[in-house]
């Protein structure tokens, strides 16, 4: 494996930021303590995110041959004290995935930068939102179809403004709160996001009405809400006006949080 080289050497994912330079991990901007193998084993998989690092590759890098030691246990052990530092779990993995048998996995979104100066970390520089599964508020089971794909077109055109300045949450992470118990406050934490999306959607034999709000997870207070109403027509042209909107209304309001979002196409109101 190669070594962390000097440019790039910060790696921010959800609200965590890792300076593979000086061993430090931070989750915004406050540093958290993680003993050295961990550590290693972090570094290992963020230098290669989204691939498989095989249980021979962290032999190698972490004990050196002439090491006697109980690898098989040692190495769980460093990656369950990762997973403790990152607030992960083996079963609902959120960055570190289990590959049964071989190896492990890094899945989170990843930014790479260059350090402002020596010795200092400066926080994530995204803010990271998350769009829940919108109700079906109909009562009917097959009209489950219709909220579910407006979901993920409200994810899709969030996802299409600027990336390095405003991160949205996968729809395969953010699918599974579907119909969840949990708090607004619960879920933020688990996804590493500031903000989240929540509304639904009310159909009638000839039109649809869709309801969304934006929520800051710190006090779950809502920044903004709306409800668009529209004839049905084209399905597939309705789901991507609305979610449009939406998109440029939640712009809007991050703006001042965000900086300066330059969204990649107008939307319409």
């Amino acid at each position: 494996m190669k070594k962390p080289r000097g440019a790039g050497h910060i790696a921010s994912f959800g609200p965590f930021s890792v300076d593979l330079r000086t061993g430090e991990l931070y989750r915004g901007g406050q540093k958290i303590k993680l003993q050295e193998k961990p550590f290693q084993v972090l570094s290992a998989l963020l230098e290669r995110p989204a691939e498989l690092v095989t249980s021979e590759e962290f032999r190698g890098r972490l004990w050196p041959a002439d090491t006697f030691v109980d690898f098989d246990h040692s190495l769980r052990t460093a990656v369950s004290k990762l997973r403790e530092a990152l607030g992960d779990s083996a079963e609902r993995p959120r960055f570190i995935e289990t590959v049964a048998r071989r190896g492990y996995r890094f899945i989170a979104p990843l930014e790479r930068r260059a350090g402002q100066r020596p010795g200092a970390l400066p926080p994530p520089a995204r803010v990271m939102l998350a769009v829940l599964p919108l109700e079906n508020l109909t009562g009917d089971p097959s009209e489950e179809y219709f909220s579910d794909s407006m979901t993920e077109e409200i994810i899709t055109q969030l996802a299409s403004l600027n990336p390095h300045q405003l991160g949205v949450i996968a729809r395969s992470s953010s699918m599974r709160y579907k119909r969840t118990d949990k708090g607004l406050r619960q879920i933020g934490e688990e996804l590493g996001v500031r903000y989240v999306v929540e509304g639904g959607v009310r159909r009638a034999p000839d039109r649809v009405r869709i309801s969304a709000q934006l929520i800051q997870v710190s006090d779950q207070s809502s920044l903004w809400s709306k409800s668009y109403e529209r004839e049905l027509g084209d399905v597939l042209t309705l789901q991507k006006e609305v979610a449009q909107a939406i998109a440029k209304e939640i712009r809007i309001k991050l703006v001042p949080q965000a900086g300066l979002i330059a969204c990649s196409r107008d939307a319409k109101a």
